[in-house]
């Protein structure tokens, strides 16, 4: 359900329809302005069980006093499974009332907080609801600006005046990962949790069972919080994606998370995108390409835009030869050359996994691309060329990628 922008008046009338309503269980109402009223209204029908499971109220401006009387609806409400509240205006005292809901409710799933204002404060209330709550399995709280003192007992004062100099602890949400058993994903994306958040969450990450997916896009996450999330991959069996992009983590970091992966079993997706990995030289990329011949779980990583150069990816190359999990890989603007692109190449005449690689925007030339190119019949693969690969990639008119139609689904060298 879709609505356009509603008056007041008009959302009441759809707020009383759906008390007697028998048959929807989907409502988007995103982007309508129905405000805390709005949200009110519809919080008095939710009070009354119905099919309604699903509810997508993003960008409403409800705040917290349209995030209260939801959460009152919840305390009694036993249909609701999953509720998407992004982008909301909802402060700590709009993310505590829900969390007491959370404490007594058992069907929801699902819970969105994308870009609120919940801070500290509500992080600690939501932490500690989900100490309790069973049925919860996701939970997004990313650009919420919990890092500040996130879960540390400093005084709320102190954590407004320096909200992102203090030290970082997400410690209440830490402590409740270590009693929780159903929550399976977690996203903290651009909360600044930085070296201590990390290790706290990877103290957590020690115990836990339950976490499978875990983002921690962009939250100044430097080496020492990456050893301390690789110490924890090392014990941990649940956690099956993990993702750092656009963190710092740079060559001490990537090699102690490859120390991980050579013991851990469970891991399959790793996102290591724009890491600065690879400034000081190829150490990282040669430790990381030893896990990888030992590995046999992970099937996805993205490399996208760090600086292994020709070194790396002759490194990766020679563990792609013996790996046969990883199917996915992106290596685009990695400053690889032509001799990069030639052990590569080397390596997937062997590889007998990769599905998808992409060497965009690197520097291998005419001369790397040729590697990738033998002469031969265009009948099965030149369509899929005109879409990958640039004009000038080789210099014969007839060329087909290496066993492109036996299994590369996607080769990217422009």
């Amino acid at each position: 359900m879709k609505t356009p922008a509603l008056l007041c008046l008009h959302f009441q009338a759809l707020a009383e329809a759906l008390k007697i309503n028998s048959s929807v269980e989907n409502i988007n109402l995103a982007d309508n302005k129905i405000g805390a009223e709005g949200a009110e209204a519809l919080a008095e029908a939710l009070k009354i069980n119905g099919p309604v499971t699903n509810i997508n109220l993003t960008v409403n401006k409800i705040g917290d006093e349209g995030a209260k009387a939801l959460a009152e609806a919840l305390k009694t409400n036993a249909s609701v499974t999953d509720i998407e509240l992004a982008e909301n205006k909802i402060g700590a005292e709009g993310a505590k009332a829900l969390a007491e809901a959370l404490k007594t409710n058992s069907s929801v799933t699902s819970i969105g907080l994308y870009s609120n204002d919940i801070g500290a404060e509500g992080a600690k209330a939501l932490a500690e609801a989900l100490k309790t709550n069973a049925s919860v399995t996701d939970i997004e709280l990313a650009e919420n600006k919990i890092g500040a003192e996130g879960a540390k007992e400093e005084s709320d004062r102190q954590a407004r005046r320096t909200p992102f100099e203090t030290p970082v602890r997400l410690q209440a949400l830490a402590e409740a990962l270590k009693i929780n058993t159903s929550v399976t994903d977690i996203s903290l994306y651009n909360n600044r949790i930085g070296d201590e958040g990390a290790k706290a969450l990877a103290e957590a990450l020690k115990i836990n069972a339950s976490v499978a997916n875990i983002n921690l896009r962009e939250n100044q996450i430097g080496a020492e919080g990456a050893k301390a999330l690789a110490e924890a991959l090392k014990i941990n069996t649940s956690v099956t994606d993990i993702s750092l992009y656009n963190n710092q983590i740079g060559d001490e970091g990537a090699k102690a998370l490859a120390e991980a992966i050579k013991i851990n079993k469970s891991i399959t997706y790793i996102d290591l995108e724009k890491n600065q990995i690879g400034a000081e030289g190829a150490k990282a990329w040669c430790a990381l390409a030893e896990a990888l011949k030992i590995n046999k779980c992970v099937t996805q990583i993205n490399l996208y835009k760090n600086q292994i150069g020709d070194e790396g990816a002759k490194a990766l190359a020679e563990a792609l030869k013996i790996n046969a999990s990883v199917a996915n890989i992106d290596l685009e603007k990695n400053q690889i050359g032509a001799e990069g692109a030639k052990a590569l190449a080397e390596a997937i005449k062997i590889n007998k996994s990769i599905t998808y690689i992409d060497l965009e925007k690197n520097q291998i030339g005419a001369e790397g691309a040729k590697a990738w190119c033998v002469v031969g019949s265009t009948e099965c693969c030149g369509d899929l060329m005109e879409d990958v690969m640039s004009p000038t990639s080789c210099d014969s008119d007839k060329f087909e990628v290496w066993r492109c139609c036996s299994f590369i689904v996607h080769l990217g060298l422009s």
